[in-house]
C-alpha cells in the first residue's frame, strides 16, 4: 500500500479515548460517510435547481439587516470597492451558543458594480450561500450525533460540555486588485480535524469571468505549476527536512484548488495527505506569473528576478525589448520578432545568444540539475550540448512564432507536441526568456 493510503489509514485508526466505546467510532464513521455522500450530491446539483430558494432567503436577510441594524447600514457605506467593479460584504452573520455547542457563521456576498458582470454575481452568490448553509447544517448534525454517541456510551452531560465543540464557517478575501477578486470560503469543526472544507472563487474583473489556472498560466498550466511546486518542495525539504510524497502525487489538474494573491500570482492549494503526511496540513505554493516554474525561492533569490541589465537586452531595430506593462501589452509583431530570435539561437546552438535573450534567475528543467539558474555565467556553464537537445531543436524549429498568444505565464514557443518549449514574457517591464522546459 502506498504511503499516502497507509498514513490515511493510521489517521482513522487512532484510538478513541477510553471513555468512549466502539460505538462512538461507528457513529463518527457513519457521519463521515453521510457527509461525503451529501457533499458529492450537492456539488452535482445545478445552480438553476438550487439557487432560487437560497437567494430569496439571502435577499430577505440582507434587506432585514440593512433596514433594522444601524451598525450594519453604516458598515455598508464603508465596504471596500475593487476599482469600480466589485465589493465583498457579509450578507448573513449569526452565532448560536449552548452549554455544549457553539456555531459561528459569516456568509459573504459579492456585488458586481458593472452591469455586464451581474450574471456572474448571481451565480457565485448562489453557490457561496449554498456552500455555507450546507456545511453549517451538516456540521451541526455531525456534532449532535457525536454527542448522542458519547452519552450513549457512558459519558455525562458535564463531561461533554467540557469538550467545547465549535463549528465555524467564514470567509477571507485573498486578493483585491483592480483586475482580480479572489475569495476563500471555509468551514471547520473543532472536535475533528477530519472535517474541514474550503472553496475558492477567482474572478478576472477585466475579462468579466471566473478564471482557471489555464487562463492564468496558459495551455501548459499543469506543467508550469508542477515544476514550480516540485522546485519549492526541494527548497522546503532542504530547509526543514519535511517529507513529501512526490512519487504518489498525481500533479496539478483542472480540479486543483487555487486562489490569487495580492501580487496577482496564483497560489495552488494541496489538500491534507495529497503530497505530504497529515501533520503538514494543507499546503500552499505560489506560482509566479511570467515564470515557467514560478520558483518561490528565498528572499535573496527573489530579489534578482527580472533584473537584467540594459547592456544584456537585445536590440530590436533602434529600440530595446523593454517598456511593457505586462505580457498582454506585447503586440503580436513584437512577440513574433522575439520568438524568431529565440528560434535562430536554438537552431545555431548559440548559447551566448540565448543568454542575451534570457532574464535571470531563469527556470531550466534539465534532469538532475537545480532548476533555478541564477546568473548568466551559470547558464552558459550548462553547455550547449546539454541545452540544445535534439528534441529542443526540433520543437522550437517547428514553432510558429507568428501565431503566439499571451498568457499570464508569457508566450510559449514550441512545436505541435507542446514540449520541449521555451517561455518568454515580461519581467520588470522587459521581455525575456523566463523558462526552458524539456
Amino acid at each position: 500500500m502506498k504511503r499516502m493510503e497507509e498514513a490515511k489509514q493510521k489517521y482513522y485508526d487512532v484510538r478513541i479515548p477510553e471513555e468512549l466505546s466502539g460505538r462512538v467510532m461507528l457513529e463518527v464513521k457513519k457521519a463521515e460517510v453521510n457527509h461525503n455522500r451529501k457533499m458529492a450530491r450537492v456539488k452535482r446539483i445545478s445552480f438553476v435547481k438550487r439557487g432560487t430558494a437560497a437567494m430569496t432567503a439571502a435577499a430577505v436577510l440582507f434587506m432585514v439587516g440593512v433596514n433594522t441594524n444601524e451598525a450594519f447600514a453604516r458598515e455598508m457605506n464603508n465596504i471596500p470597492i475593487i476599482g469600480t467593479l466589485a465589493r465583498v460584504f457579509t450578507i448573513r452573520s449569526y452565532e448560536t451558543e449552548t452549554e455544549d455547542l457553539k456555531i459561528s457563521v459569516d456568509i459573504p456576498s459579492v456585488e458586481m458594480i458593472s452591469e455586464e458582470l451581474t450574471g456572474m454575481e448571481k451565480e457565485v452568490n448562489e453557490d457561496i450561500y449554498m456552500f455555507c448553509e450546507q456545511y453549517a447544517d451538516e456540521a451541526e448534525k455531525r456534532a449532535r450525533e457525536y454527542r448522542q454517541a458519547y452519552l450513549d456510551t457512558g459519558g455525562t452531560e458535564e463531561e461533554w460540555a467540557e469538550h467545547g465543540i465549535a463549528i465555524k464557517v467564514w470567509y477571507e478575501v485573498k486578493a483585491q486588485t483592480e483586475r482580480y477578486l479572489s475569495l476563500a470560503v471555509m468551514g471547520t469543526e473543532s472536535w475533528s480535524s477530519a472535517y474541514s472544507e474550503e472553496k475558492y472563487y477567482n474572478f478576472d474583473m477585466e475579462a468579466g469571468k471566473w478564471v482557471t489556472l489555464e487562463d492564468i498560466l496558459g495551455n501548459n498550466y499543469a506543467q508550469i505549476a508542477n515544476q514550480s511546486i516540485l522546485a519549492q518542495i526541494e527548497e522546503r525539504s532542504m530547509e526543514d527536512g519535511m517529507e513529501f510524497w512526490t512519487d504518489d502525487w498525481q500533479g496539478v489538474d483542472i480540479n486543483t484548488k487555487f486562489y490569487m494573491n495580492q501580487n496577482q500570482n496564483p497560489v495552488a492549494v494541496l489538500d491534507k495527505y495529497e503530497i505530504a503526511p497529515g501533520a503538514a496540513g494543507r499546503l500552499e505554493f505560489e506560482i509566479k506569473r511570467g515564470s515557467a516554474a514560478g520558483i518561490s525561492g528565498t528572499a535573496d533569490a527573489n530579489a534578482g528576478i527580472g533584473k537584467m541589465e540594459a547592456a544584456d537586452i537585445p536590440e530590436k531595430g533602434t529600440e530595446t525589448w523593454d517598456g511593457y506593462e505586462d505580457n498582454f501589452a506585447v503586440d503580436s509583431e513584437t512577440a513574433a520578432a522575439f520568438g524568431k530570435l529565440v528560434k535562430e539561437a536554438v537552431a545555431k546552438k548559440d548559447i551566448e545568444k540565448l543568454a542575451d535573450l534570457t532574464v535571470f534567475p531563469v527556470y531550466v528543467g534539465l534532469p538532475g540539475e537545480n532548476p533555478v539558474v541564477e546568473t548568466r555565467e551559470d547558464f552558459t556553464a550548462l553547455g550547449a550540448a546539454r541545452l540544445f537537445t535534439d528534441g529542443m531543436i526540433n520543437s522550437i524549429g517547428n514553432a510558429d512564432e507568428s501565431n503566439l498568444h499571451p498568457s499570464m505565464a508569457g508566450f510559449i514557443l514550441c512545436g505541435e507536441d507542446g514540449e520541449p518549449n521555451i517561455i518568454f514574457g515580461v519581467q520588470d517591464g522587459r521581455l525575456g526568456i523566463c523558462g526552458i522546459n524539456y
